[in-house]
């Protein structure tokens, strides 16, 4: 007999296999791939900072998330090595008086087409208050340069408050401020701290919910 042939029993058990294999890729709408392999897909969150509160937020959205995931500040990579390594992204930015951090807007913009669709949540630390409509409005607008080189949204957004301690400063910076806070806000500068440990992790774990069992567990069983 040719050993490709395979006997009634064993034609049997590898349909069954299979089959029931099918039928839970269809009901949890995953490909058979996913099922039979394992999801070995890598996260990274990716993170600009100016004065550590926005490095700090990623750092308590990483503990929120509880999974197997890389955190990277935007200084420190390479956008060709981070495309080539990772298959799903969380990405924010800390807001200074331009807006988005430059590094950020470049690497979603020039890779735009690798990024599409592999972008799970994006964030924003800044000074502004969320709860009237025309900050609101604001953050919409801080948003904007981010999610407009994608073809789509993330599902999940989130805004944190952010830090200032004026001795911190650089005389620049100080200096940019100052004129700000005198001119659009009519007050003095002065140091504040809205970090918020809890609305990150929070927000950490509102992704990891997101992507339900995909992030840390195979059909089935939990891993750790």
């Amino acid at each position: 007999m040719s050993s490709d042939c395979i006997s009634r029993r064993e034609f049997l058990a590898r349909a069954c296999k299979y089959s029931s294999v099918s039928l839970m890729a269809l009901f949890w709408g995953c490909d058979i791939a996913r099922l039979t392999e394992g999801d070995e897909k890598r996260t990274a969150l990716i993170y600009a900072t100016r004065y550590g509160a926005t490095k700090e937020t990623a750092g308590w959205i990483h503990e929120g998330i509880q999974g197997p995931v890389d955190l990277l500040d935007i200084e420190s990579i390479s956008f060709s090595d981070v495309i080539s390594r990772y298959d799903r992204f969380v990405v924010g930015s800390g807001i200074w008086i331009g807006g988005v951090h430059k590094r950020i807007v470049d690497f979603l913009e020039s890779r735009n087409d690798e990024l599409n669709g592999k972008i799970l949540a994006t964030f924003v630390v800044c000074g502004t208050d969320g709860s009237t409509q025309s900050g609101r409005k604001r953050i919409d607008g801080y948003f904007t340069p981010m999610h407009a080189p994608l073809e789509r949204k993330p599902p999940l957004s989130g805004y944190f408050g952010g830090r200032v301690i004026v001795e911190k400063l650089t005389d620049e910076d100080r200096e940019a401020l100052t004129v700000f806070y005198k001119t659009y806000l009519k007050d003095q500068l002065r140091s504040w701290d809205r970090t918020d440990p809890e609305k990150a992790v929070f927000f950490g774990g509102e992704v990891k919910r997101f992507c339900g069992e995909k992030m840390n567990v195979s059909l089935g069983s939990a891993t750790s």
